[in-house]
């Protein structure tokens, strides 16, 4: 019960400071972007490997990356390698409104990428207020009622869609989209 009321709490929290957000939301392409920021849910050492394995490809589209990833762990997995353009949140890195207190999270949110792609296939509050709270172009994130605030462009998934599946669904309509 005291769950419930603390994460009630933060999406107030969250729906509050997303008012006062200042976004120009604008359409972005594939063959326009520059820069791509990733958020995603580490549950554990295959998706960590999968999320690098759709790193990479969008790197060698020649896409500037920027990772931020979940983990429900109180310390950084053992298979996670910390790398220049990719960072961590753990469960101690959470205020009790589950807002990330790292110092990145505050630069993360002030970036201006022109894509953020929120790869998570089920809902995590810190990773919901870096995707509210980032200054990104374009938001893309799974079909959910509730975060028609949080996106530009919402996916409908499935329940047995895996990180791949989804990825490939967002490359075929960030190639369709016309700027």
């Amino acid at each position: 019960m005291l769950k419930n009321i603390r994460e009630r709490f933060a999406k107030s929290f969250l729906r509050h400071q997303v008012q006062e957000l200042h976004r120009l939301p604008k359409q972005v392409n594939l063959e326009s972007a520059r820069h791509i920021a990733f958020l995603y849910y580490l549950s554990d050492e295959e998706t960590y490997k999968k999320v690098e394995t759709i790193i990479e490809k969008f790197i060698n589209m020649k896409l500037i990356v920027r990772v931020l990833c979940y983990t429900d762990l109180k310390t950084i997995p053992h298979y996670f390698i910390p790398k220049l353009l990719q960072d961590i949140i753990t469960s101690n890195d959470v205020n009790w409104r589950y807002q990330p207190v790292k110092p990145f999270f505050k630069e993360f949110t002030q970036t201006n990428f022109d894509i953020l792609l929120d790869l998570s296939l089920s809902d995590h509050l810190p990773l919901t207020y870096c995707a509210a709270l980032s200054k990104a172009s374009l938001k893309i994130g799974r079909f959910d009622e509730n975060h028609q605030m949080l996106y530009d462009l919402m996916i409908h998934t499935s329940p047995e869609e895996t990180i791949e599946s989804f990825t490939n669904q967002v490359i075929h309509y960030l190639t369709k989209i016309n700027t």
